[in-house]
């Protein structure tokens, strides 16, 4: 008597799902970068792109860049300008928030605070806000003169290096700063770089008595930033700051006392005039309460 043969036996349904999943995940993610290359292309060109521009501007080749701009244009990332068959940045990706977003919100209740110190200063005046360890330049003046320093959206200035990055790192814990700028020597950008981490360690703890941050040529040669913090009464960390920024011949050291009383003022003003902080204060790590010793630190 022949005997039958056994069948094969059937991997259970969750183990085919998840064997399935482990093998489209990597795909997954690689569309996704590559679909955010195409929006970054396309959000930084001056005008529409054909599709090889595309292709050639991501690095993609011309079926895959237009497979995932039919995509991108599905959800309104890209729009597609039919009749030259030239694409663009969509509404999605050029104004991603809506009109009723806190951060919009922020923006319109700060434009007054900033235009006034602006013209207070005559300086640069930007609106910077801290999300996690990054920086968000939420908004931004220029000075009068004609060569005004440029802001980007996202801040990247060197950390130990620039005003903002000094007031973010001054209020960390040591082992997060370390985290962030390594154990040292830190990179020297200009001749006056503070690289030692223990000289650069007290000049955060002066920025903490004082309650400000001066950078000057640290880390571009000939530009001055002055940086305020934007601090809510029990917090232990500041939300962001305010930072003026000039070149330093128009903003010498003796004209910095001035400055900065304009600095403090716009940031005391904005901090009891702006509603929408209340809600963009949770997406910031703020720490524990602040004790009351620790008030002197950011008179």
């Amino acid at each position: 008597m022949v005997q039958k043969s056994a069948r094969p036996r059937k991997e259970p349904a969750l183990s085919r799902r998840a064997k399935g999943s482990n093998d489209e995940e990597p795909a997954a993610v690689g569309s996704l970068s590559r679909g955010l290359q195409i929006v970054d292309v396309l959000t930084s060109a001056q005008g529409c792109l054909t599709l090889s521009e595309v292709a050639a501007l991501t690095g993609l080749d011309a079926s895959t860049a237009l497979r995932l701009l039919h995509s991108l244009s599905e959800r309104g990332y890209v729009v597609r300008e039919e009749s030259a068959k030239r694409y663009m940045a969509g509404p999605r990706a050029l104004s991603p928030l809506s009109l009723f977003h806190p951060l919009t919100l922020f923006r319109r209740e700060a434009e007054q605070v900033l235009r006034s110190l602006q013209k207070n200063t005559g300086e640069t005046c930007a609106l910077v806000l801290f999300l996690g360890k990054e920086r968000l330049v939420v908004d931004f003046i220029r000075g009068k003169q004609p060569l005004s320093p440029y802001y980007d959206t996202w801040l990247k200035s060197p950390l130990h290096g620039s005003a903002s990055g000094k007031i973010l790192l001054a209020w960390l814990p040591d082992d997060e700063r370390e985290q962030l700028l390594g154990s040292g020597p830190y990179t020297a950008h200009t001749p006056k770089t503070v690289t030692d981490p223990v000289v650069f360690k007290n000049q955060l703890d002066r920025v903490l008595r004082q309650g400000h941050a001066v950078a000057r040529d640290d880390a571009h040669q000939g530009l001055v930033a002055i940086a305020a913090p934007m601090m809510m009464p029990t917090h232990s960390r500041p939300l962001g700051c305010l930072v003026i920024t000039s070149t330093c011949e128009l903003l010498p050291e003796d004209a910095e006392a001035d400055a900065l009383n304009e600095l403090k003022s716009a940031a005391a003003l904005l901090m009891n005039s702006a509603p929408s902080l209340q809600i963009l204060r949770n997406w910031t790590p703020r720490g524990a309460q602040r004790q009351p010793s620790a008030l002197s630190a950011v008179a």
